[in-house]
């Protein structure tokens, strides 16, 4: 009879949850640990015997409950981390709200398009099947709808990539030179991926390189009939006619023409609380509700609690820059937002915004169909009283999307305005340019929490909530 340590690890190879819709392509964290070490159950070794006799060696060694537990949370962690789905936790199916009849800001036929845009979302991410192809001008919720569908389906188990086209391209061009994943394996996982949504197609720049990678990935998908969720700002005729082909599929693909105007021009186009400013979203972090996780010890609770200090002093006296540095999960967002809330209530005029949907909104100003002009949407920007960036990460960004950061902050830089920044990679790697301005230790203060674990509350708690608390340059160590 084989040692029950030989049966045990053979188990934890072979062993799926229940349930699991797709199988993750990176191992979970527990797959060979053991269970948790309060289970009334398994008392931390991760498996039961059941059935059998009093005789040694009878039964069945099954993963206990606990086990399960944790193998889900480690999966759902698993998928997140590759689903590019960060700074768009909370465009969901409930955030997405279609204004009244009474407040008169659609028509009645607006508002049905919106509706049914809605209904096709939901029914897509209940049984993601074939194709879903969102055209309209910006700021129709089309990226919403996408992100709800996405977040539903990490939710629910399933493995995504969500990313915006330039995005896209920009990672394929890095991976030539990236010794860790080569560009054969990154277009692989691209193409194969249970499920695909690209946001924004055609506000890539036009060359026959980037039509060709992006026809390998369309007609892989196409042959295999892989779930995919496409969103597009422009006209077909802007898109390579190979892809157009592929959507044209009635048989495969779903065309919903967001045919209503601009949620956004909609709202206070003159306030800086307009358009892509996600603070609303995210209005119930405070200072008060921050976790200070007492339970921390060492560097992690040195570098947690000068993160709040800091954050604290910033938000009190809005003055010169603040950059928190640091990895996804450790509660950067959560103090971003809260420094936000502070200053709104304190009639701070505000931008708050992350780095890839401000480059998205001034791309689509140069679009015939756009209603603001880009000068006047980047002078707001950078003249605002207080800026709060997320997610500035600039490693495999374009040289314009490089450049537009940097005009940018060096504009904020010589005025001195009141600037936020928050980062998941360490500063050595930003852009040089831009790293010039955030070297500044007269007007920039950075804080390194690299040290600081991820909120890991419980094995089946839901991930979105983890992912939600999500790096002056004066370096404080």
């Amino acid at each position: 009879m084989d040692p029950i340590k030989s049966i045990a690890e053979r188990i934890a190879r072979d062993f799926v949850p229940p349930e699991n819709p797709v199988t993750p392509s990176v191992e979970p964290e527990n797959r060979f640990g053991l269970g948790d070490p309060d289970c009334p159950i398994c008392h931390g070794t991760g498996f039961v015997i059941r059935g059998g006799n009093e005789e040694p060696g009878s039964g069945t060694m099954t993963p206990c409950e606990c086990r399960v537990r944790m193998f889900e949370f480690d999966r759902k962690k698993v998928n997140a981390n590759v689903s590019n789905m960060q700074g768009y936790e909370k465009m969901t199916f409930d955030s997405f709200i279609i204004p009244s009849e009474e407040s008169n800001e659609f028509w009645p036929e607006e508002r049905l398009k919106l509706e049914e845009a809605l209904y096709e979302a939901k029914h897509f991410a209940a049984n993601p099947k074939k194709w879903l192809f969102y055209t309209g001008i910006y700021g129709t919720g089309k990226t919403h709808l996408a992100a709800a569908i996405a977040n539903y389906a990490l939710e629910n188990g399933y493995r995504i990539i969500f990313q915006p086209v330039p995005d896209l391209l920009d990672e394929l061009r890095s991976s030539y030179n990236n010794k860790n994943d080569s560009y054969e394996e990154t277009i692989e996982r691209i193409k194969s991926i249970p499920l695909l949504i690209l946001d924004d197609l055609g506000a890539q720049n036009t060359t026959d390189w980037a039509e060709e990678k992006l026809y390998q990935i369309f007609n892989y998908r196409y042959v295999n009939k892989l779930p995919t969720v496409i969103t597009s700002n422009v006209g077909l005729s802007k898109i390579d006619g190979r892809i157009v082909s592929r959507l044209g599929d009635r048989d495969l693909t779903t065309v919903i023409h967001m045919n209503v105007p601009s949620y956004r021009t909609k709202q206070r186009i003159n306030d800086y609380e307009d358009n892509i400013s996600i603070l609303h979203l995210l209005s119930d972090k405070t200072f008060d509700n921050f976790d200070p996780r007492r339970n921390l010890t060492g560097e992690a609770s040195r570098q947690l609690n000068t993160a709040v200090d800091r954050c604290k002093e910033f938000a009190r006296e809005t003055k010169n820059w603040l950059v928190l540095i640091g990895p996804s999960g450790i509660g950067k967002m959560h103090l971003a937002a809260a420094v936000g809330n502070k200053c709104k209530k304190d009639g701070d005029q505000l931008f708050f915004v992350t780095a890839s949907d401000l480059l998205d909104y001034l791309r689509a100003t140069y679009s015939p169909n756009s209603t603001i002009t880009y000068d006047a949407v980047f002078d707001k920007i950078r003249k605002c009283e207080v800026l709060i960036l997320n997610y500035l990460d600039t490693m495999n960004a374009t040289s314009w999307a490089k450049e537009k950061i940097y005009q940018l902050l060096n504009y904020r830089y010589q005025a001195k305005l009141p600037t936020m920044i928050t980062l998941q990679k360490p500063l050595k790697v930003v852009d040089q340019n831009i790293r010039s301005r955030l070297a500044d230790t007269s007007i920039c203060t950075v804080v390194n929490m690299f040290s600081v674990p991820m909120y890991y509350s419980a094995p089946d708690e839901d991930i979105e909530n983890m992912k939600n608390d999500r790096g002056k340059n004066k370096l404080v160590k």
